[in-house]
Order: structure tokens, then sequence, then C-alpha cells
């Protein structure tokens, strides 16, 4: 991470093919770089699979357009994960909040998609966010808190 002006520990990228595979890719991907023992592994491969499974389903789809790209930054107290797409101008990840309710879930459960990016940031604690390069690509980031076993 950057904080305090002090280089990361760990950096890592990849740029996998963007089909159905490419969340099960990019699960592996994050468990190859942070390995097994990892105190952040299980919660850093469900954010990358719910980002990685967003821009499968919402980035605009054409020609050089089948791609999704991993970076993956490491420090002492948390992991920063970015991951770009394509892009698509016209869509924004948005969180739809957790019903207070039982009750509520059922209709909830019934749709599908929804509830990633409220899964995301209650992992992250809220850091996370988005935003579109000049090439319109579109990346959304998160800082997944590292805490001890």
């Amino acid at each position: 991470m950057r904080s305090g002006g002090t280089a990361p520990t760990q950096l890592r990228r990849a740029t996998l093919r963007q089909d159905p595979y490419a969340p099960h890719r990019a699960r592996l991907a994050v468990r190859t770089w942070l390995g097994m023992t990892h105190p952040a592994l299980y919660d850093t491969e469900l954010v990358v699979s719910e980002l990685v499974t967003n821009a499968v389903r919402h980035a605009l789809k054409g020609p050089d357009r089948d791609w999704v790209r991993l970076r993956l930054d490491e420090d002492p107290s948390c992991v920063r994960l970015d991951v770009t797409d394509p892009g698509n101008p016209g869509s924004e990840p948005t969180c739809l909040p957790f019903p207070a309710d039982w009750d509520d879930w059922i209709p909830r459960m019934t749709q599908p998609g929804g509830m990633g990016i409220a899964t995301i940031i209650a992992i992250c604690g809220g850091a996370w966010g988005t935003y579109l390069t000049e090439r319109e690509e579109r990346v959304v980031w998160c800082h997944v808190p590292v805490h001890a076993l």
C-alpha cells in the first residue's frame, strides 16, 4: 500500500479472458499470490470472485473487449485489489442494502444479482470505490483487511 509513503510489499498483476470461468481463475490467482495460510485469503477470494463476476456480466462486449485485469497490492494491514474491465459507461456498480428483516430477504433471494457490492462493502468495511479511466475502462478497487489469525 502507499499509506505513509511506504512502498507495497507485494504487487501482482494478471489479465484473464473474460468468460464464465474468469471468476474461478481469479480465485486461483489470488490463492497462488497470497498462499493458503494468508489471513485474508478467503475474504479476498470472495471479493475477487464478486468483482470479476460483475465484470463478466456488465462490461460491454465486442472485439478486443474479452479481458479482465487483476491487480493485487499487499501490505501487513490490508490487501488492495483492483479489477479492471473494458467498461460500460452507462453502468456503474451499485449497492443494494442488506434487508433488516428476514422476511425482506425472501424476495431478494429470488432475484438474480444485487448483493455482490453489499458483500464487498461488508467485508472491506466500506473501503471500496470505482471510476472510469480515460479509455472508459471500469476500475473497481477495494481494501480487504488483514486480521491476525
